[in-house]
């Protein structure tokens, strides 16, 4: 028997089976089984696959068959692929979108189906999901501009990833604001990614009439580098104080080009206390700062908190003779005044009869205090003379060390060899704790009792004071 022979005619009896059973399923009415199988029966036979696809678009059922189509290295006809892609755009536009997504664009005549979707779209204009499909058509086709303006229309999400994917940075100059209507966050973000692309300069000239929206862009900006939006922070104090009051006194003082007078003429306008303060004692007008918190806020901690800030004793005094009167003024400043300003100044100060709140705590207060302060002079006053004893015993351990003199050493008054050539000759050497050498006859006579190394005492008495003395 003919091996080969008796093999074709196996695979065409299990192949006329299978055709059978398609056939029979067809029958039955189970299209997606029928489908289904088409897989396994018909394998990589071209010309079978395409006389399915017309069997199956003849009974109606090209939806059945569509997910099952070859679409990897074996491909029908592009003609067999785009009848049924026009079979769903007449019937599924969810259906249609799904096989664009998964089908690669290589399988059908592009330009053929974006031409059907457009005219789909003229009875339709606003349906989103043509809308979406025909940007993702647009996009394979690498006509990005039209794909961002239709994601643009849509406000959809892939917008920023198609902006980024394709460098269309210069086809967002004039879409900066719609941008942002969209997603503020990723608007900006993407444009403080990509200043090398979009300057700062173009961005500000865009949102020019759109104030709010360049608000949250400067402000990010600012957040990443106060340097970058110097020029602009001028304009800044004007969209913080209307848009984000918050944010304006962190800006005042992060701030190293605010111009101080504007600033403090628009918070004056709006009668913002707390920033006109913090401007008033930045341009160093603090009395009329603490004058402020203490007259229009009525602030007692905020009051001493600030004199604490600015450790100025005239202060002090001011918000004394303000808070003498004010039994809560006088509490408050009894209980944080006693490390800053002698208590007895204000107690002294108070009328007497004068009832003031928690008076018997706040005394306890100055007191307690004042015990610590003590508590802490002592152990500041043992740790100083702990470390000055260790301090003079390391010094003098080092003192006492020898000190190696031979014939590399060399005067440093004379500058010849600090040893004779001649040993058995008597000598004297001066060598100073400095580790400095000299001949006894090239130093200065001393004054009596004392004596120092020319060299650093020229600096200032130090370590070079004190000597030893080699003959």
């Amino acid at each position: 028997m003919n091996v080969t022979k008796g093999y074709c005619q196996l695979s065409e009896f299990h192949f006329e089976i299978g055709m059978a059973y398609i056939n029979h399923l067809v029958e039955k009415g189970d299209y997606n089984s029928a489908a289904r199988k088409c897989q396994k029966v018909l394998g990589k036979n071209m010309e079978l696959w395409e006389n399915e696809v017309y069997r199956f678009k003849a009974i109606g059922q090209l939806k059945a068959i569509s997910q099952y189509l070859p679409i990897g290295d074996l491909r029908l006809r592009p003609t067999i692929y785009e009848m049924i892609l026009h079979e769903f755009l007449k019937t599924d536009y969810e259906g249609f979108a799904t096989l664009i997504r998964e089908w690669p664009g290589e399988l059908y005549n592009n330009t053929a189906i974006v031409q059907a979707v457009t005219e789909h779209l003229k009875k339709d204009p606003m349906n989103s999901t043509l809308l979406t499909t025909l940007a993702e058509l647009y996009t394979y086709d690498q006509r990005y501009d039209k794909a961002l303006d239709i994601y643009l229309r849509l406000r959809h999400k892939d917008v920023y990833q198609l902006i980024g994917k394709h460098n269309l940075f210069s086809s967002i100059e004039d879409k900066i604001v719609l941008l942002m209507d969209f997603d503020k966050e990723k608007a900006v973000d993407m444009l403080l990614d990509n200043e090398d692309k979009i300057s700062t300069d173009r961005v500000v000239e865009e949102l020019a009439d759109r104030p709010e929206l360049l608000h949250v862009y400067l402000h990010k900006l600012f957040k990443r580098d106060h340097s970058k939006c110097q020029k602009y922070h001028e304009k800044q104090i004007g969209l913080y104080a209307e848009y984000d009051r918050p944010n304006l006194l962190p800006f005042l003082r992060d701030s190293t080009h605010c111009p101080l007078e504007k600033a403090l003429e628009i918070c004056q306008q709006r009668n913002f206390v707390e920033e006109t303060v913090f401007l008033l004692s930045r341009m160093g007008n603090c009395r009329r700062a603490l004058q402020m918190i203490m007259e229009e806020l009525e602030d007692v901690d905020k009051a001493i908190d600030f004199a604490k800030e600015q450790d100025d004793k005239e202060l002090w005094e001011d918000l004394i003779s303000y808070s003498i009167d004010k039994p809560p003024f006088i509490t408050g400043l009894l209980n944080n005044i006693g490390t800053h300003v002698d208590p007895i100044l204000l107690i002294l100060r108070i009328k007497e009869g004068m009832e003031i709140p928690n008076l018997r705590d706040s005394l306890v207060k100055i007191l307690q205090d004042y015990n610590l302060q003590i508590l802490l002079r002592e152990g500041c006053k043992k740790i100083l003379v702990a470390d000055s004893l260790s301090l003079l015993q390391k010094m003098h351990r080092t003192q006492m060390r020898g000190v190696r003199v031979d014939e590399e050493n060399i005067c440093e008054s004379c500058h010849t060899t600090i040893l004779p050539s001649d040993m058995a000759k008597s000598f004297s050497v001066v060598v100073f704790h400095c580790r400095h050498m000299f001949h006894k006859e090239c130093l200065p006579s001393p004054v009596p009792g004392m004596q120092f190394c020319n060299i650093c005492s020229a600096k200032r008495q130090g370590p070079g004071s004190g000597m030893l003395e080699m003959k």
